[in-house]
């Protein structure tokens, strides 16, 4: 199912609540760009993915991050290191959850990821590093009058010269210090458009979907993009701030010990 506004989302959700039998994947395009062309290219990436094997996949991966605590990154030039809280519980999505009835969003079949939404509690991960970055993603679910005007025409100016040349990030504990394309900054933008969360990471993530490598177009905002096998990472909570995800495809993660 695609949403193209908030009170579809809500209606959508109403449905199923009275619904007795339902499995349903749902996709919010309106968090992302509501328009029916974005909404076709996130329906063909879905129907290009392997959802069987998605899921055996995060199987895999959870049990790697919850065995281990310190992990290295490898592959696409990465050179970064990620740490893991010991009582951290990363969000995954495996077979059992989906041999009933569900509502799932389509981002949980895709990727293991960790969150830290609020900023009053430790983050549940430490990361330190640099990255290619191959795209990235916006979304701000509601207008927000603190955040600076105009601020979507420039980040989609960003978003469409990553997908064209790539971008470097850089991290030190948990912050972002450097984003460069054709070794120009960026950073001031990004920190203008997360809000109150600056440039503080609030997500870590794995993605499992291999399938659609062959068929992503990181110009476009859609959130099937962020399943690409790989790693992301975010910053922003998409209220306070724009939630922006950088993308990092064919990254792998690996046990330090």
């Amino acid at each position: 199912m695609f949403s193209f506004s908030n009170d579809a989302e809500k209606k959508t959700f109403e449905l199923a609540k009275n619904t007795e039998s339902k499995k349903s994947v749902f996709c919010a395009t309106q968090v992302f760009e509501p328009t029916t062309a974005i909404a076709l290219y996130s329906l063909n990436l879905l129907l290009s993915s392997n959802f069987e094997r998605a899921l055996h996949t995060q199987r895999s991966v959870l049990n790697m991050l919850n065995s281990n605590e310190k992990f290295f990154l490898s592959g696409n030039d990465a050179d970064a290191q990620v740490s893991i809280s010991p009582h951290a519980q990363p969000y995954a999505l495996l077979a059992e959850d989906v041999s009933g009835d569900f509502v799932q969003s389509v981002a949980e079949f895709f990727e293991v990821h960790y969150a830290h939404m609020d900023p009053q509690e430790l983050c549940p991960f430490s990361f330190s590093g640099t990255l290619k970055i191959a795209g990235i993603l916006t979304v701000l679910r509601k207008p927000n009058p603190k955040l600076p005007e105009g601020l979507k025409t420039p980040l989609k100016w960003l978003s469409d010269q990553i997908s064209k040349d790539g971008a470097l990030l850089s991290i030190e504990d948990n912050t972002i210090t450097s984003l460069q394309v054709n070794n120009e900054e960026h950073v001031k933008l990004l920190d203008l458009a997360a809000g109150s969360r600056g440039l503080k990471l609030t997500e870590f993530a794995i993605g499992v979907n291999e399938a659609i490598a062959s068929n992503i177009d990181y110009r476009i905002n859609s959130q099937m993009n962020e399943g690409i096998s790989g790693i992301h990472l975010a910053i922003g909570d998409g209220s306070s701030g724009y939630h922006i995800d950088f993308l990092s495809p064919a990254v792998s993660v690996y046990p330090e010990n």
